[in-house]
């Protein structure tokens, strides 16, 4: 908030007028328009009268204690980052907690801390994410932003609430949550007309769709596992691939594009097993893992994401690699393991290790 917001806010509560205002300062009341409308600022000589006025002092009127929070919490921010892109996630739950006894009443700190509880282990921090949840819901305002913090909340306790057998009460939680047809996104993408703002929202909702279109197509393989989820396995393949033309991906979403494709290999097995389906996928499968470790931070111009900000790799960038080198490994594809092609795809992974 500025001081612009500031002064307007203040004047509000105090159901004080422009006129009234400028008339203790001495001023016009178009100059206080002016500095309510961020125009022109107040003349630093005015910041005592003005604060004394309002009953608080200078410190406050300019929100000194504000911008040393937010450059606080950026700090923390760019600080967790760099941890978690070196591997070294153990680290981040100190850092948030030094946060929260600094600023105990932050809701930035409390979702931060709450989100590495919950992406750390479910499990055993499960009381502490379902404290700062409850927390943040409760505490949380009803603007754009509130209502972001009190989507973490629903998201992240009901998904604990499940993860610890509890699915009563993971079904009460998920009922907390806005239904897809009035996401606040998407229903503000019909009332706006503001060029940057319609494209920086397009993208933002595009981007979390695919994300979360993943994991849904996760939890059908997990629960159903029948030909039906093979087809949707292919079709959000396919929407991933056309969204992200060229594999022009951040990592995160490669190591789900690799996964759709060696989830539909291992299909393709049991269902039909045509080898070359099964060649074709598996080969993707090691695109995307070898495509992962180079990626570099960068703005996308898909249509479906312009705008878009990609991240570099972590600093363990083999991590996706690992990984689907030991799933080639699984007796599923044991028929497949003495053919040229296969051998031909261990190697390019094995080189890459």
């Amino acid at each position: 908030m500025n001081l612009a917001n500031k002064l307007k806010e203040l004047r509000k509560a105090k159901h004080v007028s422009q006129e009234k205002l400028a008339e203790y300062l001495g001023v016009s009341y178009q100059a206080v328009s002016k500095w309510e409308n961020g125009i022109t600022s107040p003349d630093i000589l005015l910041l005592p009268d003005i604060a004394r006025y309002f009953g608080i002092t200078v410190d406050e009127l300019l929100q000194v204690e504000q911008i040393e929070a937010d450059k606080y919490f950026e700090e923390c921010s760019l600080k967790a980052e760099k941890l978690f892109r070196d591997g070294k996630r153990a680290e981040i739950i100190p850092l948030w907690l030094e946060a929260y006894r600094k600023m105990p009443n932050d809701i930035r700190v409390k979702e931060m801390l709450m989100s590495i509880y919950f992406d750390t282990d479910k499990i055993n921090y499960q009381n502490e994410i379902i404290e700062l949840g409850t927390d943040i819901y409760n505490s949380a305002a009803t603007d754009k932003d509130g209502s972001y913090y009190r989507g973490q909340a629903v998201l992240e306790v009901a998904q604990t609430y499940f993860a610890n057998g509890n699915k009563q009460k993971a079904n009460d939680w998920a009922q907390k949550a806005f239904r897809i047809n009035h996401c606040q996104e998407m229903l503000f993408m019909l009332i706006h007309d503001e060029k940057d703002w319609l494209t920086e929202t397009f993208c933002f909702v595009n981007h979390w769709y695919l994300d979360m279109l993943f994991h849904m197509a996760a939890r059908l393989n997990l629960c159903c596992g029948d030909d039906s989820v093979y087809e949707v396995n292919k079709a959000v393949v396919g929407m991933f691939e056309a969204a992200y033309p060229n594999d022009d991906m951040g990592y995160e979403s490669l190591n789900q594009l690799c996964v759709l494709h060696r989830c539909i290999a291992e299909d393709e097995v049991s269902l039909g097993n045509d080898e070359t389906v099964v060649r074709k996928h598996l080969a993707r499968a090691v695109a995307c893992a070898v495509k992962s470790i180079g990626v570099k931070e960068h703005v996308l111009t898909h249509p479906l994401l312009c705008g878009w900000k990609i991240a570099d790799a972590p600093s363990d960038n083999l991590q996706i690699v690992r990984t689907l080198k030991e799933e080639l490994d699984w007796r599923c594809f044991d028929e497949y393991k003495q053919k040229d092609w296969f051998i031909e795809l261990t190697k390019k992974l094995e080189s890459v290790l």
